[in-house]
């Protein structure tokens, strides 16, 4: 049968506009079949479509005669030449019209079918045709049943085909007319240049295409994705995000035995020490980038990173079933350019046996809880006291009875003269009462009381009542978030001094995430705050000084703020301080770096205990001290410290200790970045923060051996 004959088939056959309803179920007839048979033939490409998929689960009358409509008319403009393609798509039957026919194109071009016609009969360069089609539920979920819905969707991807046909906008001309077939809804288009030499269409580009169309069609369904708005994909997705925190937390402690691993790195430095000129992945030779490969197919190979590696394939392949069945092969950790910047890190690494570094291996810093005011802080200054004796009495009363430390210790009572208190106008009372009913210290939690009290005492501008709603409201836990009147009591607190609203609201200012970012501001008021002797401000100012991110580098300030942070005991400041007092020239004091670490000990902070470890250990900087190194490993790794542990453990089966650890500093890096493209996908692209830049920035650091 010629290909015409499809035509004159499907133009002609019994039941062309409605199937018996007593035969659409029976099986195909043997000439459909032989039909069928003959089109996957001439056209391999038939069996990618919605119809064929639906005839070879159900082969009756009706997926049969679907298929087969279909298939002719995704190949019609082989059979017919564009002036005819163009009629055809815009007044064949339910196509549906826009006045006298279908077709349709850009906002603000009216459309005349006979000069389209003309011009594509007279057009000699490339015509590219397409057909979108969905499933009939598909499209009455989506809302892609109406003319109008594809049109205004089309209109919104002349960009995508611009750039993907390599067709300057000018140039660009397409047109497409909507299909309301009751099964598959689809729309035809045609695209091409006024300039008839232009434009060429790659297989990227075909892929880009689907995308691109597959993300305005299915937006509901990405937004779905994305942000939980599915039961079933909610399920799936708290399923995967728990696997994948397991996986993190399994990385993130023990330590990790892979002597393999660790003699193919000490042979990747014996090698790169031999080997000249850049110590960059694409400049080293065959065999050295071949050791590189083997060692991230290492890692890979490790039973976590394999399950991260597989969740973040999983999660990709979600989306691009969207636009079509062919699944791209998976490859190799170590062949994947989205992880090319792990090669670099193993560079790294092998460059720090060469050169005996000790790398400073970071913690992933935990929030600190919110700062609060002491009692003694927010403790009024009587200056009326003779004008109402009786409120002052009362309110030094509850003081008194609140005592945790005197015999009389009796916070129900306290509560009661605190409320005769505060109804004759005692502000400070106001605030404590608010206090403790919103935090649940010493008497039951009763958010409603507590802001009753707190909305009372801020009304009269105490500045820690107006700074404890602000925070409260910004935060939104036990009540409604409200970041417009958070604003507004913090900027009220902070106009009186208060140096936690500055400190809260500079930091705020400065993340941008809840309040419009204000870089200059945010730095003001943190600055502010740490002068006034706030020891998380100033902790925050050094940590801005010292990165150079959003201010100017200034090592000597930055030591100077974090160092007045370690003496309030700031085991987050003590450390980092200890860090720059190690590693950085400019202000280098070994003593005073050992001193730093010991606060930050003392207070806590397991990494602190395993820097002294090495630095005893290893005894490049100060006198070896094997016992005081092997305490403060221990301690360390009873601390939770996975290379503390890493390093006991290597000590202990007398093994390289740079090899061991940049192994275990390896296996977080790779877990790392398929963390954050995991990550990546889920969020919202059009939110606060750019997960895509901070991942690019995160793969350079690596590169350069820097924390993320």
């Amino acid at each position: 049968m010629r290909v015409g004959g499809y035509a004159k088939y499907i133009a002609t056959r019994k039941g062309v506009d409605k199937i018996d309803d007593s035969k659409k179920y029976a099986p195909a007839t043997v000439r459909q079949k032989k039909l069928i048979e003959k089109l996957l033939k001439d056209f391999p490409d038939c069996k990618s479509m919605l119809e064929y998929e639906d005839y070879i689960q159900k082969p009756n009358m009706e997926n049969a005669s679907e298929f087969i409509s279909r298939a002719v008319e995704n190949n019609a403009d082989e059979t017919k030449d564009a002036k005819t393609y163009a009629d055809y798509i815009a007044t064949r039957p339910r196509a549906q019209r826009f006045g006298s026919h279908g077709l349709f194109t850009d906002d603000g071009v009216q459309v005349q079918l006979s000069k389209v016609s003309k011009e594509l009969n007279l057009h000699e360069g490339n015509v590219w045709t397409a057909i979108l089609s969905l499933r009939r539920e598909d499209a009455e979920r989506l809302d892609y049943n109406t003319g109008v819905r594809w049109r205004d969707m089309l209109r919104t991807q002349t960009e995508a085909l611009s750039t993907n046909l390599h067709i300057p906008m000018q140039n660009l001309k397409w047109f497409a007319a909507f299909h309301n077939e009751s099964h598959h809804p689809h729309v035809h288009l045609i695209v091409y240049s006024t300039k008839q030499s232009e434009g060429y269409l790659s297989k990227e580009g075909v892929n880009s295409l689907r995308s691109s169309f597959a993300k305005d069609i299915f937006a509901g369904d990405f937004i779905s994705v994305y942000e939980k708005q599915s039961e079933h994909r909610d399920t799936l997705k708290d399923q995967s995000q728990s696997v994948m925190a397991e996986i993190i937390s399994q990385i993130n402690t023990g330590v990790y035995d892979n002597p393999k691993l660790e003699s193919m790195l000490t042979e990747l430095a014996d090698r790169l020490a031999k080997s000249s000129g850049k110590k960059v992945y694409g400049y080293l030779k065959a065999d050295v980038k071949d050791l590189i490969d083997r060692i991230v197919d290492e890692l890979a190979a490790d039973e976590r990173v394999a399950r991260l590696y597989d969740l973040w394939y999983e999660q990709r392949e979600n989306v691009i079933r969207t636009y079509t069945e062919a699944l791209p092969e998976r490859a190799p950790l170590s062949q994947n350019k989205e992880f090319k910047s792990i090669k670099n890190a193993v560079i790294q690494e092998a460059m720090n046996i060469i050169a005996d570094r000790i790398p400073i291996e970071d913690a992933e810093e935990q929030p600190a809880p919110d700062p609060e005011p002491s009692d003694i802080e927010t403790e009024p200054i009587l200056t009326d006291e003779e004008k109402n004796p009786l409120m002052w009495k009362y309110y030094r009363q509850a003081k008194y009875l609140l005592d945790k430390d005197s015999e009389a210790y009796d916070p129900n009572t306290a509560v009661e003269f605190l409320i005769e208190s505060a109804k004759l106008g005692c502000g400070a009372s106001k605030y404590r009462l608010g206090k403790m009913f919103l935090r649940g210290d010493e008497v039951v939690k009763n958010i409603d009381y507590a802001l009753l009290w707190l909305e009372e005492s801020a009304a009269e501008q105490n500045p820690y009542a107006e700074y404890l709603l602000g925070k409260t409201l910004l935060k939104g836990e036990d009540v409604e978030q409200d970041f417009l009147r958070a604003e507004d009591l913090l900027r009220r607190s902070s106009a009186q001094g208060n140096r936690y609203a500055k400190y809260t609201l500079g930091k705020t200012l400065l993340d941008g995430e809840l309040f419009l970012q204000n870089i200059p501001e945010a730095i003001k008021l943190i600055t502010e705050s740490a002068d006034d002797g706030f020891a998380p401000a100033q902790y925050l100012l050094g940590k801005l000084l010292y990165k150079g991110e959003v201010m100017s580098q200034n090592l000597e300030k930055a030591i100077a703020y974090l160092e007045q942070a370690t003496a309030q005991k700031n085991p987050y400041a003590a450390y980092l301080a200890g860090k720059l007092r190690l590693t950085e020239d400019a202000v280098k004091d070994i003593p005073k770096a050992i001193h730093n670490f010991e606060i930050a000990a003392e207070n806590g902070n397991d990494y602190a205990e395993y820097q002294l470890g090495k630095i005893y250990l290893y005894g490049k900087d100060t006198e070896r001290n094997y016992d005081k190194a092997i305490a403060y490993l221990t301690a360390s790794a009873e601390h939770g410290n996975q290379y503390a542990a890493q390093l006991l453990h290597s000590i202990k089966s007398n093994r390289n200790y740079s090899a061991a650890l940049g192994s275990l500093r390896l296996l977080g890096q790779i877990s790392r970045a398929i963390q954050n493209r995991l990550e990546d996908e889920r969020k919202d692209k059009a939110g606060a923060i750019d997960r895509k830049l901070k991942r690019i920035i995160d793969e350079k650091k690596q590169a350069h051996g820097l924390k993320p």
